[in-house]
């Protein structure tokens, strides 16, 4: 028995190596081994890898990532101890970077894969699974293994969402709004002209609303909102400072794209000069009746499927009918004590095994 067909053990070795987005390769080696070990046809991906079973017929991916943030302050214990606490009702608890978001999705599609090989001749199409490196800050992982896979015919995206379908993501727009003065050395601010930008951003920003809406709602998603979190301007204390700049964070329901966003900050920041910095996260939805949507629900004993404000690797699966869905809370991510329940961990590997076979039905 391969250690893939015991998923919280696996678990405990995947949080027990530190992989802190940039730095997976360990984990990556790790995997790999195991995987041949095994008898998987596997390959790396940049820092992450990809698994694949079964022939010819539509391809399904299931894929999540094997980076983390960093571990940040406020741990009760070792952020890497792979222990699992018995807990007063009986369930397991492992408190450990990562054990949510989201090496617990990986390590239940791996646990999938495990259970669904020996049936691999009749699957009626190939399953790949993947772990990507970097989703939690360049999302590099994403675009190097749709450059090594092709295109998918479905999919899904390992995230913890409570084993809650989401079909529909918001995407991110950043947007930064630049404010032009003339410096002066501040001691002879009071006789000579000068304009100072700092203030006049801050005259700008003021009128505005905590949160700017887009116009419309969208069903699952609700507003398309922009807020204002970063404002920089100056260098030194003696310098009246002749630049400054506001930065907007967007998070944009579909179908509102960059191009809205702009419109509504340049109607309300008429002095300023804007700058789209990123849209490479679109907003991302898969329709409600697609087979796909409906075989998650399914096999996730689900009556509907839901919307999510977070970002994943999903932004990047543009026009591939996919979901977003995995065990584990999303409001314990990134968090110090993060932490998932075993009986999460089983769930979502009965989910993935599932939902894989009910696919291939559906998509033939």
């Amino acid at each position: 028995m391969s250690v893939f067909s015991e998923p919280l053990a696996l678990l405990s070795r995947l949080v027990s190596t530190p992989s802190e987005s940039g730095s997976e390769q360990a984990l990556q080696g790790l995997l790999l081994e195991e995987l041949s070990r095994a008898g998987f046809a596997a390959q790396p991906v940049g820092d992450g890898l990809v698994a694949r079973i079964g022939g010819p017929g539509p391809r399904l991916l299931l894929v999540s990532h094997l980076d983390t943030v960093p571990v940040g302050q406020g741990w009760s214990g070792d952020p890497y101890d792979g222990s699992w606490r018995a807990q007063p009702d009986g369930d397991r608890r492992l408190v450990a970077r990562g054990a949510n978001d989201a090496k617990a999705s990986g390590a239940a599609m791996l646990a999938a894969l495990a259970a669904l090989a020996p049936r691999r001749a009749a699957l009626g199409g190939e399953l790949l699974v993947a772990l990507n490196a970097t989703e939690e800050t360049s999302n590099q992982g994403m675009r190097d293994l749709l450059a090594a896979i092709g295109t998918p015919d479905g999919a899904a995206v390992g995230e913890p969402t409570g084993l809650e379908v989401v079909r529909a993501q918001s995407g991110l727009v950043v947007v930064a709004a630049h404010f032009a003065g003339q410096s002066c050395h501040a001691a002879h601010a009071g006789r000579v002209p000068h304009q100072n930008a700092l203030l006049a951003a801050a005259r700008a920003l003021a009128p505005l609303p905590d949160v700017l809406f887009l116009e419309g709602q969208h069903p699952l998603l609700g507003r398309s909102t922009l807020v204002p979190t970063l404002l920089e301007a100056g260098q030194r204390h003696n310098v009246v400072p002749d630049r400054a700049r506001a930065v907007f964070d967007g998070r944009l329901a579909p179908p509102h794209g960059s191009a809205e966003a702009l419109a509504l900050l340049a109607e309300r920041l008429p002095s300023a000069r804007l700058e789209l910095c990123s849209e490479r996260l679109k907003p991302f939805e898969t329709a409600a009746d697609h087979p796909l949507v409906r075989a998650a629900l399914v096999a996730a004993g689900k009556p509907a499927a839901i919307g999510s404000n977070t970002l994943s690797d999903m932004a990047l699966l543009q026009g591939v009918p996919a979901v977003k869905v995995g065990p584990g809370e999303t409001v314990r991510s990134h968090t110090a004590d993060e932490f998932v329940l075993a009986s999460e961990v089983l769930a979502g590997a009965r989910f993935y095994a599932r939902f894989a076979e009910l696919c291939f039905e559906a998509l033939r």
